[in-house]
């Protein structure tokens, strides 16, 4: 808020202020120059608007009883005044108002080369999927393609040992520095290049021919896969019933990678991880249908699209989709990983522990789920209880968390125990037994059960990816398995019971 009295020199310099912490501080610096003149007019119009509308505000009335205030209201006994005997006695004053809310909020502490994921949609954020085209374009607008000595660029086009450079190192395109690109980028980074490596101009250079004919192909196979990565965003976003935007097809790899999340997201979603109730399955689901972050997609067409045909499935072991997942941001790449582990899950336990034949692929052509699913094996057996043992009992504890002794303990058990016998006339009530009850049995016997079956979980887990395309597997085998070690336990332990000579059970 603007003082009545604030010079503009003041307003100047706390435009300025504000205008530099509206913009975020991943913003290039070239960026953020360029933006912050037209936000610092914009706020220092609106402080000198405050200010004169502060100026021809009225004076604040003065207290009751002082020199020209006015009288006070009937009732009201002014400041000062003495009390008369008999008077009723004056209100209390209203308490004052809570002050304003601090601007200073709690904020996460940023640490050099390390992110910050999570479940988040930002998929459906319109002013993060602004930011980032924006970044993009500032990106680009800064990047100059140097280029060096026309025999270290031919060295690196077509290196000595064989290797075949990609398409976007021949022409210093993609990856998270820039985030995207389009036609226009690939033509601008084949003329730079060219100029410099033409055979005409390095008649005396070795491979000079083949490293202007490996440019030529680099801008063929870009402008190729850009049309590539615009259908797989049009296919991906018409099977959630939307459609793309001229802003996402222009440097379509972040538009297509935002939505193979949402489609992943969605499908996860859907299918309830863990065990879901019923009732709540069908309320998810109504509320999803009336959702706008998946395009008021319908339920049953999204879910018989992935799991019911595989061209989606396919769509994300294509190069377009890992294209756009090497320009993507490090904390958006490790959100996807663990939706596309998620989504696997998924599909293992809706079809009993089998996976179609697509996911070996999606795991050549992302191999970063294997570190991903170490890292969670590793958090697993960290802070995860698989060793079966009895929990400790924690202390007893009162209504104020007071640690109750040993000694109070015992003695309140026996005088229940007296009391029961008082009332039942001395005898045990059927069922009684000192230790837990019917219920705290019953739990024990559920979190056995259940313990048993993330063990058996985590003993297949590596067999999970086994395909229901091979002719010869068989989905009951580990269960035959586990059966025929059960006989044999069965039987041996009968040998052990029975006698050497006769056979007969030890008496």
């Amino acid at each position: 808020m603007a003082a009545a009295g604030a010079s503009d020199a003041d307003l100047e310099l706390q435009a300025m202020e504000m205008a530099s912490k509206a913009l975020p501080a991943s913003l290039p610096e070239a960026a953020r120059k360029a933006k912050i003149p037209a936000i610092k007019q914009k706020i220092l119009e609106r402080l000198k608007a405050q200010r004169a509308a502060a100026a021809k505000a009225p004076p604040p009335a003065s207290a009751p009883g002082a020199p020209g205030a006015p009288p006070a209201p009937p009732g009201v006994r002014p400041p000062g005044a003495p009390v008369m005997p008999g008077a009723a006695p004056t209100p209390a004053p209203a308490p004052p108002p809570p002050p304003p809310p601090s601007e200073e909020h709690l904020g996460a502490k940023h640490v050099k080369g390390i992110e910050l994921c999570g479940d988040e949609p930002w998929f459906a954020d319109s002013i993060v999927r602004k930011r980032l085209r924006e970044s993009i374009a500032d990106a680009h607008k800064e990047q100059k393609i140097m280029v060096g000595n026309p025999a270290a660029e031919i060295n690196r086009i077509c290196p000595e040992d064989g290797r075949v450079l990609g398409a976007g190192a021949v022409l210093r395109l993609g990856g998270a520095h820039l985030g995207g690109y389009s036609e226009n980028d690939v033509g601008y980074a084949y003329r730079q290049l060219s100029r410099a490596l033409h055979p005409d101009k390095n008649q005396g250079v070795p491979r000079a021919h083949n490293a202007f004919q490996r440019l030529s192909e680099a801008a063929d196979e870009l402008r190729r896969g850009l049309e590539e990565q615009r259908a797989a965003l049009r296919k991906l976003v018409g099977a959630m019933g939307g459609q793309a935007t001229p802003a996402m097809l222009e440097r379509p790899q972040e538009a297509l990678f935002a939505e193979a999340c949402r489609f992943l997201s969605a499908v996860v979603g859907l299918t309830g991880e863990g065990e879901v109730p019923k009732p709540a399955l069908s309320r998810a689901t109504s509320s999803f249908a009336r959702s706008g972050t998946y395009y008021h997609c319908q339920t049953n067409n999204l879910l018989s699209e992935w799991f019911e045909r595989n061209q989606m499935l396919e769509l994300y072991a294509s190069p377009p989709v890992r294209t756009a997942y090497d320009c993507a941001t490090k904390r958006h790449r490790a959100q996807f990983l663990c939706l596309l582990n998620r989504a696997a899950i998924v599909e293992a336990k809706r079809f009993n522990d089998c996976v179609r034949g697509t996911w070996p692929i999606i795991i050549q052509v992302f191999p970063e789920l294997g570190l991903w699913r170490e890292l969670r094996d590793a958090i697993h057996r960290r802070v995860w209880d698989t060793t079966g043992e009895p929990i400790e009992d924690l202390p007893a504890q009162d209504l104020y968390g007071n640690i109750i002794p040993e000694e109070k303990k015992r003695s309140r058990s026996r005088s229940r125990r007296r009391r029961s016998r008082s009332r039942d006339g001395g005898r045990r009530r059927r069922g009684f037994q000192d230790g837990p009850d019917q219920a705290d049995r019953g739990r024990e016997r559920a979190g056995s059960r259940l313990s048993a079956q993330e063990k058996q979980r985590d003993s297949v887990w590596d067999s999970r990816w086994n395909t229901s395309d091979d002719p010869n597997f068989d989905p009951n085998e580990s269960k035959k398995k586990e059966e025929d070690k059960r006989n044999i336990g069965r039987d041996r332990k009968q040998a052990i019971q029975g006698h050497p000579h006769t056979g007969k059970p030890h008496q």
